[in-house]
């Protein structure tokens, strides 16, 4: 059986599923180069189809993600195209009169504010049709009018009729992405979403068996955590959707002196009772109300004082419900879930043995999620595998990459080495060299795993401000990340539950002995890593080139950032690669067979 799975909305992306088995998943960022993109997918469509080889009439199943009520709202990108002041204008026109003053806002107005960013094909857009039909409709049909689009719209692409198209309550595509995608053999869990909104909630918890069965058992949508986390992103002067990880970064630079006011005013928001996250209606909205709360607080206590309020709800909450349910198998999914510093400490809880975060546990994961569901409602004999990589994007071959080389005149200006070996990469990081790294297949989610990857030395603390200020441009406080063999982080972390995290979602203290050893790729304040645990068998060659460093330097890791400008996804081509290698100072721009070296000896 054949599943396209299909995801719009904030980051969308496609996937493939034949047998149960993932054969490609693409965001669709990847490939029109507008980050978190949330148009329907048809780049990333095509191409998972392309890397399966399959052709649009074998598909058996198109698997939908979620409802359509508001199915417009992509089409002017909000996650991808609203700036900062876009986002505060939308509270000024939108939010503030309907929960503040009392006033009726028609969404079409607010459409209408923002249509610019649609750029200027904006009617030819597939969904745009929608438009006239639900501004003559009461809302409660424009579920039935969006799916209608959808329908259309593959049709139109694909060919494929309407019943063969399924539409998948977004909750329970994260449900099913978490429980599928765990490297953990499949036994009962407890499962919990918590995210800004899905199509009905914002909470909930479920137990699911060894065969992915949901049984759902509370429920609610004003569960706030992800909203207010978005809210005071916005407040520190920064984009919701895509910069929570700067205020979660930020935080352990605060502390309970600085911190304290904000973090019981966050109290006052959300509570556990017994089992439940409950929202005693203490704001009346999450922007005006928590600005002015928060008038005069240090920006660094505000993050620290939000992530210690989020840490404490979650840990409250989910040991009830281990004990609700004598479980400790515990999955969260859903965008809170890519908390990652939550996650440790959620990890650390008495009540929990094993935890289970995927990779890309907000929204950018749920169409693999549709289809695994997809896959078990109409072939329920027959296995899902799960996911055992993420190495599920497109490759580059060498005649591509040659191709590219010639045309861009890479080799007039700069030094060209063929088929370097992991020993020659590993004796330029040691000197200190950077890396860009675009081999094999690209990496499907938000983090580098080595295929699409910068790479550095973690024992020099001075790559840190170097990559910062030459290459990625980042904020000064954001760490960044090691990818270790797994015979590395069995060594170096403290990891007493002997937790799997092979895509960076999970942190974890260094044993005392290796504290100060890779300074590059931890966390300046807390000095946790997040790091990659690799198995040779997931990506032999950068398997290989972690041990080449191990030889020389003691410690298979490497430091590892995603392979991209500040702002910009994560390159995907050669010319990608080629275009972010001229606009930095990466020293390497290292392919399958080819290595260009800034360096002229």
């Amino acid at each position: 059986m054949i599943i396209l799975g299909i995801s719009e909305g904030h980051e969308a992306h496609a996937c493939v599923l034949r047998d149960g088995v993932l054969l490609a998943a693409v965001a669709e960022e990847r490939l029109s180069r507008i980050k978190t993109d949330s148009r329907y997918p048809r780049r990333a469509i095509d191409a998972v189809l392309t890397i399966a080889g399959i052709d649009p009439g074998e598909i058996d199943l198109v698997a939908f993600a979620g409802k359509s009520d508001w199915l417009w709202a992509t089409l002017y990108n909000k996650h991808a195209k609203f700036s900062v002041q876009d986002w505060i204008d939308e509270c000024d026109l939108y939010w503030k009169p309907t929960l503040l003053e009392g006033k009726t806002v028609s969404p079409f107005e607010i459409f209408d504010r923002f249509r610019h960013h649609g750029g200027p094909d904006l009617e030819n857009e597939p969904y745009y049709r929608m438009l006239d039909q639900a501004r003559h409709a009461p809302m409660s049909e424009w579920g039935a009018i969006g799916d209608a689009i959808r329908y259309r719209t593959v049709h139109d692409h694909l060919g494929i009729p309407e019943d063969r198209i399924r539409f998948f309550r977004h909750e329970d595509c994260h449900k099913a992405y978490g429980f599928f995608s765990s490297p953990y053999p499949r036994q009962d869990a407890l499962v919990l979403t918590i995210e800004g909104g899905g199509d009905d909630s914002s909470a909930t918890v479920s137990t699911l068996d060894a065969a992915g069965a949901i049984t759902e058992h509370w429920t609610a949508n004003d569960a706030q955590a992800g909203r207010l986390y978005a809210y005071v992103t916005l407040i520190l002067g920064m984009k919701p959707g895509q910069h929570e990880y700067k205020v979660m970064g930020l935080a352990p630079y605060g502390d309970a002196y600085h911190g304290r006011k904000s973090r019981d005013f966050f109290r006052t928001i959300n509570h556990v009772d017994g089992t439940r996250i409950v929202n005693p209606g203490a704001v009346p909205d999450l922007y005006y109300s928590v600005r002015e709360a928060l008038r005069g607080e240090r920006f660094d206590g505000i993050a620290w004082g939000l992530q210690e309020w989020l840490e404490e709800l979650l840990c409250e909450w989910i040991s009830a419900n281990c004990a609700a349910h004598d479980q400790t198998n515990v999955i969260i999914s859903g965008g809170v879930a890519q908390n990652i510093k939550a996650c440790k400490t959620i990890s650390e809880l008495p009540q929990v043995d094993r935890l289970w975060a995927g990779p890309v546990s907000g929204d950018g994961s749920i169409g693999i999620g549709a289809a695994w569901l997809a896959s078990r409602t109409a072939a329920p004999d027959i296995e899902i595998t799960g996911l055992p990589h993420v190495y599920l994007g497109t490759s580059l071959g060498a005649r591509a990459v040659a191709t590219a080389v010639d045309r861009r005149n890479l080799a007039q200006q700069f030094r060209i080495v063929d088929r370097p070996s992991p020993d020659q990469v590993a004796d330029w990081l040691v000197a200190g060299q950077v890396v860009g790294r675009c081999a094999g297949r690209m990496e499907f989610g938000q983090r580098a795993l080595g295929n699409r990857s910068i790479l550095a030395d973690p024992r020099r603390a001075e790559t840190v401000e170097r990559v910062n200020n030459k290459i990625k441009y980042r904020d000064f406080w954001m760490p960044f990340t090691p990818s270790m063999t797994a015979e590395t982080a069995e060594r170096m972390l403290h990891n007493p539950k002997g937790l799997y995290s092979p895509f960076m979602t999970l942190a974890f203290d260094l044993k005392p002995e290796y504290r100060d050893s890779i300074p590059a790729a931890i966390h300046p304040a807390d000095k946790t890593a997040r790091p990659q645990m690799l198995k040779r068998d997931t990506n032999p060659a950068y398997y290989d080139l972690l041990s080449a460093m191990e030889a020389r330097t003691g410690i298979g890791c490497l430091m590892n950032t995603s392979f991209n400008l500040h702002g910009d996804a994560i390159v995907e081509s050669a010319d990608d690669a080629i275009d972010t290698f001229e606009k930095s100072d990466i020293d390497v721009l290292l392919f399958e067979d080819i290595a260009v070296c800034r360096d002229a000896s």
